[in-house]
């Protein structure tokens, strides 16, 4: 006993110096990387600082990450930067600590990406698709991957491909579709043995628990027999302690105990390694469990309680709740009821904490999220400014060259002439440019507007020319077609209208009429679209409320709040409209409970720079629409004013004269 004492003191000592050397000299190369800011040295530590997470040095590993990080920005190496994150995120990792693990991810997915570092970014975008896969989301996990598929098929990376391949078929088998993801399996293999991966064994490893999941345990047996083969061909002791523990489960299923306990002790032995920490873990659970069924309860409380330190060790939480949960099982079926009650509140309490944990951790990570695409949009508005301040300037010395040049040429013979032709050129120019801003303005409104119901019409045409709808259905739908053919024809007419006011042709002819008719024809010809998005529409018009105006310049403002309103609601806001009576003017509101709108952009509303922001579903627009709607109240002696909270929704509200002003 004193000498398996003796020879354990010295495995320790051993690592421990090997630790000790390792950070001697992380250290001397820091040093040297402030003396010559050789980037190369930063590059040699982050293989350092892997070494150090290997051994569960994880504290003293994320010092150094972070102080050569800190190196790395100083002397602008934005790869070294990216290297030392992703080490970060896999120590995260390795200490369930998952949403750090994402943030560190995206930093370093932010750095590569500056750099255009495809192997990195793609290296990132598989870690990414393994820690969602881990915290259950699914769908986010297989984006990843996805992702990760495009950058090794620009590398031509037939190795790489296989594994994101083989990991979707992962995120497949953990959402029980075993179709799906033994299709991705057999890709997997077929590439894997295609390129001489010797990863081939983890892969029918896999595929061996899908078949042990389907219950086809003869199919899951023939695929570890093979995975044996070629796990010890290849000396890959993590496969083959993979392959025990699956053929654990098999022998489990089958109630033999006796072999399952053989299988999970081999497994147990072989697949020492820190990085499967938590695999390890899981084994010494299910020998725990087998113990209990075989009524070896001193057995499996030494199982359950080693793995229950070395889960806390590990902070993994998962593992933790399992443990409680097998110590609760065990202590019931030893009859101390008592005990196992406690484990089963220690269980629920850690299970509290844990999902209050995470919901906090997620708002820290969508935070840290948005702040990081502020950054990255702001670098590239940046990258965008200079070019465009290079291109400019190119071009005015494109410009004045020219000038010079012709200016030389002509001034000495025809000095009045070119005067009198610069100064005729200088009105053509200007007239030119505002027939010009007049066109495209107008081009961009009936693109805005427009849009909505040409949309329309093509998709009832669409269904009519692909048979969708019957001859009965066709001949109800014939009034509606028209219906929005005339609102076609009338905002197209209304639209050219206005685009004379813009050359000061048009004015407004003012006309009492009922507003609130216009807003029931809207609600009516809107109801779809927002059905569509799950927007409620309400009308608390008053009846008969007469307004002093332009009818058809109301129906296009109308049209228009209700259409923004849209764009920028949710499913399940709401859209109303009501209206008030104050003296000689009426004020009607539209109210939304949409994404409202942020102060920085609520001041650019009506101004001459134009706002163009993507709707809810990604819905685009020209930013001229609210502008039409300023200027068309106002042709009317009315105005338009807008009250928004950013988050919670906004309200337009337009004001109109009963009778004739002045």
């Amino acid at each position: 006993m004193k000498q398996i004492h003796l020879y354990v003191t010295l495995v320790l000592l051993f690592f421990s110096s090997i630790s000790f050397c390792q950070q001697k000299k992380l250290d001397s190369l820091i040093q040297a990387t402030y003396a010559t800011s050789d980037s190369l040295n930063i590059d040699v530590a982050a293989d350092l600082v892997y070494e150090l997470s290997l051994q569960e040095k994880f504290t003293e590993a994320l010092i150094y990450c972070d102080t050569l990080i800190q190196i790395s920005k100083k002397i602008k190496y934005d790869k070294g930067v990216g290297q030392l994150h992703n080490e970060k995120a896999a120590i995260y990792n390795q200490t369930d600590k998952l949403y750090d693990a994402l943030t560190c991810f995206d930093q370093a997915a932010l750095y590569f990406g500056r750099i255009k570092y495809n192997r990195g970014l793609a290296i990132i975008q598989n870690n990414k698709a393994v820690i969602e896969q881990r915290l259950g989301n699914p769908e986010k996990s297989i984006t990843h991957l996805l992702e990760a598929n495009l950058y090794y098929e620009k590398l031509k990376d037939s190795i790489s491909l296989a594994t994101t391949i083989n990991n979707i078929g992962n995120v497949y088998g953990d959402l029980n579709d075993f179709d799906a993801a033994k299709k991705y399996y057999y890709q997997s293999l077929q590439l894997k043995r295609k390129t001489n991966s010797n990863t081939v064994g983890a892969t029918l490893n896999n595929l061996a628990l899908i078949y042990i999941k389907e219950k086809k345990l003869d199919s899951a047996l023939v695929l570890l027999d093979e995975s044996l083969l070629v796990n010890k061909r290849d000396n890959d002791s993590h496969g083959i302690s993979e392959a025990y523990s699956a053929l654990g489960q098999i022998s489990f299923i089958k109630k033999d105990y006796e072999n399952a306990k053989k299988y999970y002790e081999s497994a147990l032995f072989l697949g020492g390694k820190v990085a499967y920490r938590q695999r390890l873990i899981r084994a010494k659970l299910s020998l725990g469990e087998i113990a209990i069924k075989t009524k070896k309860f001193k057995e499996a409380e030494k199982y359950i309680s080693t793995a229950r330190k070395e889960s806390k060790k590990l902070n993994s939480t998962p593992l933790l709740l399992h443990s409680y949960d097998l110590s609760s099982v065990l202590d019931s079926a030893r009859g101390d009821y008592l005990s196992a009650y406690k484990w089963q509140k220690e269980h629920k309490n850690l299970f509290n904490e844990h999902i209050l944990k995470e919901t906090s951790d997620k708002i820290d990570l969508v935070k840290k999220r948005v702040e990081n695409e502020k950054k990255r949009q702001a670098l590239l508005d940046e990258q965008k400014r200079a070019e465009r301040e290079v291109k400019e300037e190119l071009l005015m010395q494109k410009i004045y060259t020219y000038i010079a040049i012709a200016a030389f040429a002509v001034a000495i013979v025809f000095i009045i002439g070119i005067v009198k032709s610069r100064l005729q050129r200088a009105k053509y120019i200007k007239e030119l440019n505002e027939s010009n801003q007049v066109k495209n303005k107008l081009f961009s409104i009936v693109s805005h507007d427009l849009k909505n119901e040409i949309h329309g019409l093509d998709n009832t045409l669409n269904l009519l020319k692909d048979d969708v709808i019957s001859e009965s259905e066709f001949r109800e739908i014939i009034p509606l077609l028209s219906t929005s053919a005339h609102q076609t024809s009338l905002l197209l007419t209304n639209l050219l209208n206005w685009s004379k006011s813009q050359m000061n042709e048009l004015k407004a002819n003012p006309k009492t009429f009922d507003f609130s008719r216009i807003v029931k024809d809207k609600f009516v010809f809107f109801a779809p679209k927002a059905s569509n998005k799950g927007i409620e529409l309400i009308n608390n018009m008053t009846e008969n409320i007469t307004v002093y105006a332009d009818e058809d310049m109301c129906t296009i403002v109308t049209q228009n709040l209700i259409a923004n309103a849209i764009k920028f609601c949710n499913s399940g806001d709401t859209i109303t409209i009501y209206n008030k009576k104050i003296e000689n003017n009426i004020k009607i509101y539209f109210e939304d409970t949409g994404i409202g709108i942020s102060e920085e952009n609520l001041t650019k509303l009506f101004s001459e720079e134009h706002l163009t922001t993507k709707g809810t579903n990604n819905e685009t627009g020209t930013g001229l629409g609210l502008k039409i709607c300023k200027e068309l109240i106002s042709l009317n002696q009315g105005n338009l004013e807008v009250k928004s909270t950013y988050g919670q929704g906004s309200t337009f509200c337009i004001t109109l004269p009963k009778t004739s002003v002045g």
